[in-house]
């Protein structure tokens, strides 16, 4: 599994108690998983940056249930090559980052792969399906990021909203973004 209980847990630590950033038990398994909307989790730490998003599989292929036909699978496999895309879905407006580890999880004919090693294994989905990925960058003069453009939304158009927090440094906070305000500021 993604490192996503990891990070969950360490932002809830740095979050502290008086603000409820989200539950430890991850973004699907509570009823959460609403069509059209997707969740963004971001943290800086130093020059690290660590974004993880979770997406109902109806907002990016259309659907949630086994794959019926070439099609279908076709557009699983097109969604994972787009989350696979780093550079194509987010820009960082005042400082240089590099991708140093992507991994996606994905549902049907679920590929867990990263940028060194691929596992491959099969899972069975009743009700709902999620997509996950998971981003590691390392980013130059990351002491005080402005702002992240989120191009999701012009990729996967049954994207309506996305839920964003984050952590950056010593500052925290959410927000709703959508495809009119994908640009998530931090000031």
């Amino acid at each position: 599994m993604i490192n996503k209980q990891f990070l969950i847990g360490w932002l809830l630590i740095l979050a502290g108690s008086n603000v409820p950033v989200f539950s430890s038990e991850g973004y699907s398994s509570h009823g959460a998983h609403v069509h059209g909307e997707a969740a963004l989790y971001i943290v800086l730490d130093e020059n690290t940056l660590s974004i993880e998003l979770d997406s109902p599989a109806i907002n990016l292929i259309g659907f949630e249930h086994e794959p019926n036909n070439e099609e279908q699978k076709s557009a699983i496999l097109n969604a994972k090559q787009t989350l696979v895309s780093a550079d194509r879905l987010f820009h960082f407006s005042t400082t240089q980052c590099s991708l140093e580890n992507v991994e996606i999880e994905v549902p049907y004919i679920n590929k867990h792969e990263n940028k060194n090693h691929q596992h491959h294994h099969h899972e069975t989905y009743h009700d709902h399906a999620d997509f996950h990925a998971s981003y590691i960058f390392q980013c130059e003069q990351a002491k005080d990021p402005v702002s992240i453009s989120i191009k999701l939304f012009s990729l996967f158009p049954g994207l309506q909203e996305i839920k964003a927090q984050w952590i950056f440094q010593d500052k925290q906070g959410s927000a709703s973004l959508t495809a009119s305000d994908p640009t998530l500021s931090v000031n």
